[in-house]
C-alpha cells in the first residue's frame, strides 16, 4: 500500500509525489449555538479543509515533513524512499 516514490531523492520530494505535502491545522470546535467547546480541537488538513479527527487540547501535531525529516536524520545522506503512505479515499 502507498504510493511509489522511487524517484524521490529526499523526503521532501517523496511527500510531494505521495500527495502528503499538506499540513495539519488545529482549529476550535463550536456548538450549533456558536459556543466554543473547551478542551477539544479539530485537526484539519490545510489543502482541502478536510477534518481528520477531533482531539483534546493535549494532542500535539507532528507534521508529515517533520516525521520524514526525522527518518532522514536517522538514516543519513543517500536515503531513498520506495513508497510513502497515503490514505484510501472513499467515494
Amino acid at each position: 500500500m502507498g504510493t511509489k516514490v522511487l524517484d524521490a531523492p529526499a523526503s521532501k520530494d517523496a511527500l510531494v509525489l505521495a500527495g502528503l505535502d499538506w499540513r495539519v491545522l488545529q482549529e476550535p470546535i463550536y456548538t450549533s449555538a456558536e459556543e466554543v467547546i473547551d478542551g477539544y480541537k479539530a485537526n484539519v488538513r490545510d489543502s482541502d479543509r478536510r477534518v481528520l479527527g477531533v482531539v483534546t487540547d493535549r494532542y500535539k501535531v507532528i507534521q508529515n515533513d517533520e516525521a520524514f525529516a526525522f527518518t532522514d536524520g536517522l538514516l543519513g545522506e543517500g536515503v531513498k524512499y520506495e513508497t510513502a503512505g497515503r490514505e484510501n479515499v472513499r467515494t
